[in-house]
């Protein structure tokens, strides 16, 4: 019993470790390369390029165009996700679950992404404020 521990605990850390590196890369772009500033200004997930990235707070971004970078820089606390890129809608249930960045909803200019059928769970619900109030507050209680 005490060698299948051992070989598990090997094991998940070698695969944690790998993980752990390709995150680390540095073309291993947030939003999972797809352009922050085309969901405000074309209103459309775009996938960005590596030849218009820009770093930021330790974050690699990829626009569609040098004009987006320029947009980006300008302003960038406008374009990033309000939740971290988390689900917003997952966040109403007090979880933390990573997005699909093709599921999006602007709602007073802030970018909110949502997991595959969380954006269809949020356009449901009759009380947007309400939840936008719940996520906020679930999101920083999770941060804690």
């Amino acid at each position: 019993m005490k060698q299948h521990y051992k070989i598990f605990l090997l094991t998940a850390l070698f695969f944690s470790t790998i993980i752990w590196a390709y995150a680390e890369q540095p073309n291993n772009p947030a939003n999972e390369g797809y352009s922050l500033v085309s969901y405000f200004e074309k209103n459309k997930a775009e996938m960005g390029s590596a030849e218009y990235s820009v770093e930021y707070e330790g974050k690699l971004y990829w626009f569609s165009s040098a004009d987006q970078v320029d947009t980006f820089n300008s302003n960038p606390t406008r374009y990033l996700p309000r939740f971290s890129g988390f689900c917003a809608y997952s966040l109403t249930l007090g979880r933390k679950v990573p997005i699909d960045p093709t599921k999006f909803k602007i709602i007073a200019d802030q970018l909110l992404l949502f997991h595959p059928d969380g954006l269809e769970e949020w356009t449901r619900a009759s009380n947007e404020d309400e939840l936008l109030r719940r996520a906020t507050s679930s999101f920083l209680s999770l941060e804690f």
